[in-house]
């Protein structure tokens, strides 16, 4: 019996991965995805394309700009006598357009005039317990705080020290700094999943990674230590240092059985704790703690506090028991997929989540094989609550068997997949072909 229901379940999933693979949706040699993930980006764009960017609409400013970066290659290579393949061009056009709309959604958002605004609370609240006061909430709110200086520290008493100097520097210079930090944290944690040097450039980009930038938020530095854990597994336990959320995929420590690393970020975890406990001392400790419960009760007075979670739609027992579900599933897979999706559940499980958080979704989108789904996906779930198609297109990419990346239009051509595998990675490279179409890679993992 449990025979047949693994067959039936392989079955199911090798289904999947034919569906979501595209390979059916061509006519003759002509690849109907790619003009069809172009339509589908601008309808989830449509809300954007009347916005003003300088006194140019922003659906003008994207066709423009597209237009201009596209153009020149494509008008080079008929001069040359090459010419161009169809396909080779509406691929550039989708991948270009892609990007250039995350930079001009960036650009709006950068236009504010609140930036840094985390940065702020960290350094603000910091700089009050170091002259003695009270980093942490002491009530519940009914209110969201009138500014960063009048909001509180939500991290553990460990990270208080190093914020504490912090503020005692030049404010121009931590921010310039801090912010120069964490653009280098998600470079690095691009790179660290496999990808080349120009998408890992271009993902900087990517609307849930630059508002992180602009809010000067931590979550770049805890993508980072996720993205590092598939080598260096001790950094998930480090993670747990700032959010429980962040800590999560820890668990799948356990499941790998990877006990050196949970021991090895266990002793950094409890060097940081022993070695600022005479700074800090343990009465934070429980302010952290009652800091946390104070934020919770807050939540239904100002359900703003809530962002993007559906702590804020769902009853508490309907959202931690559909976490604890969600973190249940992402265990039952394994290796570089079971890391993936313990990332997917710690985006579901978040209390209060924003859209920073969403970036713990790319590892499981990059394992879907076509390049047009992959890009598609990151296109029409760059803005606002359409972020939640990330979290639902990554969840198709492990339900689907895995297969190799196929063609050069995906970001990961040439590799296995996230956390690629050096032998596989070099088989890959030689099997794929530099014109954008459907490979034929087979199941992995």
């Amino acid at each position: 019996m449990i025979a047949r229901l693994l067959q039936l379940l392989t079955s199911a999933r090798g289904g999947l991965a034919r569906i979501v693979g595209l390979r059916w949706a061509r006519i003759g040699g002509f690849d109907l995805a790619v003009p069809a993930a172009i339509a589908v980006v601008i309808w989830y764009a449509a809300p954007q394309l009347g916005r003003d960017i300088a006194g140019v609409p922003f659906g003008a400013a994207w066709i423009v700009a597209t237009a201009a970066i596209v153009a020149p290659p494509i008008l080079a290579s008929h001069r040359s006598g090459r010419g161009q393949h169809p396909l080779s061009a509406l691929a550039l056009t989708l991948a270009v357009g892609v990007v250039v709309s995350w930079v001009l959604y960036d650009i709006l958002f950068w236009s504010q005039t609140n930036h840094l605004y985390d940065l702020e609370v960290y350094l603000d609240s910091a700089s009050r317990w170091l002259a003695g006061g009270q980093p942490y909430m002491t009530a519940a709110v009914t209110t969201w705080p009138a500014s960063a200086g009048a909001d509180f520290f939500l991290y553990p008493p460990p990270l208080l020290p190093v914020f504490a100097a912090l503020s005692r520097l030049p404010e121009g210079a931590v921010a310039a700094g801090w912010v120069v930090f964490l653009v280098a944290c998600a470079y690095k944690s691009y790179r660290l999943l496999g990808l080349p040097r120009v998408w890992s450039v271009a993902l900087l980009a990517f609307p849930p990674v630059a508002i992180g930038f602009e809010s000067g938020n931590v979550a770049s530095l805890t993508f980072l230590l996720f993205a590092a854990s598939f080598r260096a597994g001790g950094s998930l336990v480090v993670d747990g240092l700032f959010k429980v959320q962040t800590g999560l995929p820890a668990l799948w420590l356990i499941r790998e059985r990877r006990g050196r690393a949970i021991l090895a970020g266990g002793a950094v975890l409890g060097t940081l704790v022993l070695a600022t406990l005479p700074l800090v001392g343990l009465d934070s400790w429980r302010a952290w703690w009652d800091g946390l419960g104070y934020r919770a009760a807050s939540q239904a007075a100002v359900p703003a506090f809530y962002g993007y979670s559906y702590a804020a739609v769902l009853p508490g027992a309907a959202f931690a028991l559909l976490a604890a579900a969600l973190v249940g599933l992402a265990l039952l897979f394994r290796g570089r997929s079971g890391l993936a999706a313990m990332g997917l559940a710690s985006i579901f499980a978040s209390p209060a989540l924003w859209a920073h958080g969403f970036v713990f979704a790319v590892p499981a989108l990059l394992m879907l094989e076509n390049g047009a789904l992959v890009w598609l996906l990151l296109g029409s779930g760059a803005f606002g609550t359409n972020m939640w198609l990330l979290f639902g297109g990554a969840w198709i990419a492990l339900a689907a068997a895995r297969r190799l990346p196929s063609g050069s239009l995906h970001p990961m051509a040439g590799t296995d997949g996230p956390w690629p595998r050096l032998a596989a990675t070099h088989q890959a490279r030689r099997s794929i072909s530099p014109v954008v179409k459907v490979g034929s890679g087979g199941p992995i993992d």
